[in-house]
């Protein structure tokens, strides 16, 4: 018998674990895969990420970021330098395993290969039946994915929406790495009616691209993406993968009873970069506030207030954002990246400086002025 059984062993799972073996409750986490595992995510952590959580990561960091390239088909790329506010990157495989390790330590009790089956929910606990046997548990944390076999399960089918994702790996000379200064770069056209991105990271580049709007051939889309930069012909080797971000819940459902969803699986993802972590993060920070004041009282519904308050509002936010500036997205680059005002807005997105719903109202207050060009125009440097 558990106080709480979170399934699926993420940066969402994984944190929500720590916070509630701290708090004192039993807890166990559980995972169908075996750990470490490799994670396709472009491994790029905002410093507004790092703030979040409770403990050094620096073993895990493979570089410590000192801005961004933003540019539009490699043309015109401005240099944004963030300072301390930029970030870093990592691996998810090492990544994951510290949040890991931090919840062990707490007390959380760890389980890899161990694949939910189904849950039956009685009275005021929870059975839960796994490939590693069954359990009993005050409450269920559901923090599986995206594809969630716990919402599904729980909550029904067609709760969350989201959009596909495209990377690869690309093995480059670490010239070439060195190139990009330690800096991202966000290419606002790098897909129709989206972005593309590159992270340095220690032994390679990790190359992408995004859309809300998805893409009849995003495989494509990341071809013709990375057919844009010289840079990235000179490769060693490339490894190509897909996953899906989660931009959505249709529903506003994230809690059923005793069983709450957090993470991919509630949908939080912002919509603008495709930002998931923080988010993540974020809602196992809510969820472990909203346990610490209704543990004895399982059907209250103070999480999901909560959520609105903290989280699903600014979701909402990156949503209107990106429909407005990927609609138009040369546009957007050119009349708004390029000016020194908005540039920090966008910017400020990325450190944590300036949530989605202060981007939008200070953006489209000042519209009218960056239809007529006006404000500071961003210097240009060379292609990639």
């Amino acid at each position: 018998m558990y106080d709480v059984a979170v399934v699926g062993a993420g940066p969402s799972g994984g944190y929500s674990a720590y916070l509630m073996a701290k708090q004192g409750l039993r807890v166990l986490l559980c995972d169908r895969a075996a750990f470490p595992r490799e994670k396709t995510c472009g491994g790029g952590i905002s410093q507004k990420t790092v703030d979040l959580l409770e403990f050094d990561i620096s073993s895990v960091v493979e570089r410590r970021l000192r801005g961004a390239w933003l540019t539009y088909r490699n043309r015109d790329t401005v240099v944004k330098d963030l300072g301390s506010r930029s970030g870093v990157a990592v691996l998810r495989s090492r990544f994951d395993g510290l949040i890991i390790g931090k919840a062990q330590e707490a007390g959380a009790e760890f389980r890899p290969s161990c694949s939910f089956e189904s849950a039956r929910r009685e009275g005021d606990t929870v059975e839960l039946t796994t490939s590693g046997g069954t359990f009993r548990a005050k409450y269920l944390i559901g923090a599986d994915g995206v594809f969630s076999r716990v919402r599904s399960s729980l909550f029904g089918r067609d709760v969350v929406t989201y959009a596909p994702a495209v990377e690869a790996w690309i093995y480059v000379p670490h010239s070439v790495i060195d190139g990009y200064e330690d800096r991202v770069l966000f290419d606002f056209g790098g897909m129709p009616g989206g972005y593309g991105w590159i992270f340095p990271k220690a032994d390679h580049l990790n190359v992408g691209v995004f859309s809300i709007f998805g893409s009849a051939d995003i495989n494509a889309d990341l071809r013709r993406f990375i057919g844009m930069y010289a840079s990235l012909a000179k490769h060693d080797a490339i490894e190509f993968r897909g996953y899906a971000i989660p931009i959505g819940n249709r529903k506003d459902w994230y809690q059923e009873g005793n069983v709450w969803l957090i993470g991919d699986a509630a949908g939080f993802a912002e919509s603008f970069y495709g930002e998931g972590i923080y988010f993540g993060l974020r809602s196992a920070v809510v969820a472990a506030a909203a346990m610490r004041e209704t543990f004895d009282r399982p059907r209250e519904r103070v999480y999901p207030e909560m959520l609105k308050k903290e989280l699903v509002t600014d979701l909402r936010y990156s949503g209107l954002n990106a429909r407005l500036f990927f609609s138009f997205q040369k546009f957007g680059f050119y009349r708004m990246v390029r000016r020194t005002y908005v540039n920090r807005l966008f910017a400020g997105l990325i450190s944590g400086e300036v949530g989605h719903r202060e981007c939008f109202y200070k953006t489209l207050a000042t519209l009218p002025y960056w239809l007529t060009a006006g404000g500071t125009l961003e210097r240009s440097s060379s292609e990639f």
